[in-house]
C-alpha cells in the first residue's frame, strides 16, 4: 500500500507542469467493490512537502528602498512593480544564538515586498545569490520583478547576502593584480606562457592572506551554510523554504544535509558540483561556453546587432587579433590601471560573465563591436565592472577555500594545450582557471558530495550555462537522494523564472504541492 502511495504522490507531468492528477492503476482478478451511495469520499494523500507557515522575523528592518534602488541602478529592476524594501543584518558566527549584540561578522538582509511592507506574518521565502557574481539581494529583486505576482501573495522575499558580499566587504586583491588575472592570455599552453597568470594568482593570494588574516578561510560554503541558520532563526522559519543561485544554491543544499528538520521547500538553480575534477569541470564549462556564444551569435544576427551578419567569426577574430596587438586605451578609458591594455584574456573575461547574462547582451554586443572598431572602451568598462563591483575579490576567495584540488603548471599547461586545439575564441581559458588558487591555502577538509533530504528538493539546470552546465547538475542530482532535475535547454547562468514553463514547474512546487517530475525538460 505504502508503494502504491507513493506512486500517486510522485508520478509526474510531461515536458512543463500539469494540474492533471495523477492516476493510480492496480491490477487484480477480483471485482471491485461496488460503490455506495453512502460511502465518504477518501482523505487526500498527505503531503511529502513541508507546509507553508507563516511567521514574523525577529529584526528590526528599516525601510531602504530608494538606497538600495541607487544601488542596484534605478527603478528600471523592478520590472514595473511596486516592490519596497527594508534592511537588517544579522549577527553571526554565534552572536545571534547565544543573544549577544556582538558578533564576529553580520549577514545583510533584505526583506523585498510588494507594496508596503506585510503587516501581518507573511511566508518567509529566502533568497541566495551566487557571491561574486550576484548578490542574494540582486537575486531577491530579480525574482520579485519577474517571477509570477503571485509568489508575492502572502510571501516575502529575504534576499541574504552572505558574509563579505555587502559593501565594506571583502577587499583583498589590487586593481593592478585583478587585471592581471583577467588579461592574461587565455591560448597560454605552456609554463612559461602561463607563467604572468600564476604569478597574478600568487600575489592575489599573499594580499588575501596578509589583509583577512584569521578570516582568510571564513568565506565559503561550509561558513555560510552555518550563517544560514542563525538567519532561520532571526526570519523565525520553522520550516526555511528558499530559493539559491550557484554557490548560493551550495549554501542551502550543505545547510538541509546539517538541518533536515529545518529543511523547507528548497529550489537549487546551477548547484555546481563540489567534488568534479577540475578538467571535467573545464571541458563541460568550455562547451556550454561555446552553446552560449551561439546562442549570443544568433540573438545578434536577429536582432541586427553591430557585429553584423557573422558575430560568431568576429568575436574569433577579435580575440586572434588582440593576442597579437592589445589595443591601447585612452587615459580616460583606463578606469583603475592607468595604462592597461586590451587584451584576447580582457575580451574573455568580459565574454564568459556577459554570455550567463542575456540581458547585458546588448551592452556586450556594442562593446565588442567597438573593440574591433578600435575602441576599446566599452570593453574596458564592463571589465572594470566585473573587477571592482561585481564581486572579484569574494568570488576567488570563496572558491579557493572550497576547491580542493591544486593542479601543477605543467597539469593546467596539457589541459590548456588541447582545450585551445578545438576552441579558437575560449582557447584553454577555462583549464587555465585552475592555476587562480594554485598558490592558496589547501582546505583542512575536503570536499564531499550533496547527498541530499528526504524532503523533495528541486534542482534546476540551463543547459548553455558556462558558469555551471546542464552536465554538472545532472551529475549533481545523479547523487541526491529526492530530488527533481528540471532541465531547461536555454542560455544563461540560471533558469529561473525564465520560460513560463520554468515558472509553472517552480510556482507549482513553492507555492502548491506539486513535485515535478524527475527529467522534466522545459524549452528554450
Amino acid at each position: 500500500m505504502l508503494l502504491l502511495l507513493l506512486a500517486v504522490l510522485l508520478a509526474g507531468c510531461a515536458v512543463g507542469p500539469s494540474r492533471r492528477p495523477p492516476v493510480a492503476t492496480v491490477n487484480s482478478d477480483e471485482p471491485a467493490a461496488p460503490a455506495t451511495s453512502s460511502a465518504l469520499p477518501p482523505a487526500p494523500p498527505p503531503s511529502l512537502l513541508p507546509p507553508l507557515i507563516a511567521s514574523s522575523p525577529q529584526l528590526d528592518f528599516t525601510e531602504c528602498t530608494a538606497g538600495q534602488l541607487s544601488r542596484l541602478g534605478g527603478a528600471a529592476v523592478l520590472g514595473g512593480r511596486d516592490l519596497r524594501f527594508g534592511c537588517a543584518t544579522v549577527p553571526v558566527g554565534g552572536g545571534y544564538a547565544s543573544g549577544s549584540a556582538t558578533s564576529a561578522a553580520e549577514v545583510d538582509v533584505t526583506r523585498v515586498s510588494l507594496g508596503p511592507a506585510p503587516a501581518v506574518p507573511t511566508v518567509p521565502i529566502a533568497v541566495l545569490g551566487d557571491p561574486g557574481r550576484r548578490t542574494g539581494v540582486e537575486q531577491a529583486v530579480r525574482l520579485a520583478a519577474r517571477a509570477p505576482a503571485e509568489l508575492l501573495d502572502g510571501r516575502t522575499l529575504y534576499g541574504i547576502d552572505v558574509r563579505g558580499a555587502s559593501a565594506g566587504g571583502v577587499d583583498c586583491i589590487t586593481p593592478s593584480t585583478r587585471a592581471a588575472i583577467s588579461d592574461a592570455d587565455p591560448a597560454a599552453a605552456d609554463p612559461v606562457a602561463l607563467a604572468p597568470l600564476a604569478a597574478a594568482a600568487a600575489t592575489a593570494a599573499r594580499t588575501c592572506s596578509q589583509l583577512l588574516e584569521d578570516s582568510l578561510t571564513e568565506y565559503g560554503t561550509a561558513t555560510d551554510a552555518d550563517d544560514l541558520e542563525e538567519v532561520r532563526r532571526a526570519l523565525g522559519a520553522v520550516r526555511l523554504h528558499a530559493v539559491g543561485l550557484g554557490g548560493g544554491a551550495a549554501t542551502l543544499a550543505r545547510w538541509a544535509q546539517s538541518h533536515p528538520d529545518q529543511q523547507g521547500r528548497l529550489v537549487l538553480d546551477a548547484l555546481p558540483d563540489p567534488t568534479a575534477a577540475a578538467g571535467l569541470t573545464a571541458d563541460q564549462r568550455g562547451d556550454a561556453a561555446r552553446r552560449a556564444l551561439d546562442a549570443f551569435a544568433q540573438n545578434c544576427v536577429a536582432t541586427g546587432c553591430a557585429l553584423g551578419a557573422d558575430p560568431r567569426g568576429a568575436v574569433a577574430d577579435l580575440v586572434a587579433r588582440l593576442r597579437g596587438s592589445p589595443l591601447v586605451a585612452p587615459p580616460t578609458a583606463t578606469g583603475s590601471v592607468p595604462g592597461r591594455r586590451v587584451t584576447a584574456g580582457t575580451v574573455v573575461s568580459v565574454l564568459v560573465p556577459g554570455l550567463a547574462d542575456p540581458d547585458s547582451w546588448p551592452t556586450l554586443a556594442s562593446a565588442l563591436a567597438g573593440a574591433r572598431g578600435g575602441d576599446p572602451t566599452g570593453l574596458l568598462a564592463l571589465s572594470e565592472q566585473n573587477e571592482n563591483e561585481g564581486g572579484f575579490d569574494l568570488g576567488l576567495v570563496s572558491a579557493c577555500n572550497d576547491e580542493s584540488e591544486r593542479p601543477t603548471i605543467d597539469q593546467v599547461a596539457q589541459a590548456a594545450a588541447r582545450a585551445r586545439a578545438t576552441d579558437p575564441v575560449f582557447g584553454g581559458w577555462f583549464a587555465q582557471r585552475a592555476l587562480v588558487c594554485s598558490s592558496w591555502p589547501v582546505p583542512t577538509e575536503q570536499p564531499t558530495p550533496f547527498a541530499g533530504t528526504a524532503v523533495p528538493t528541486v534542482l534546476l539546470g540551463t543547459s548553455a550555462d558556462p558558469l555551471v552546465p546542464l552536465a554538472e547538475s545532472q551529475r549533481v542530482a545523479a547523487g541526491m537522494q529526492s530530488s527533481a532535475l528540471v532541465s531547461w535547454l536555454g542560455t544563461g547562468h540560471g533558469a529561473y523564472p525564465a520560460t513560463p514553463c520554468i515558472s509553472g514547474v517552480v510556482d507549482d512546487y513553492l507555492l502548491r504541492e506539486d513535485v515535478p517530475r524527475e527529467e522534466t525538460v522545459c524549452p528554450p
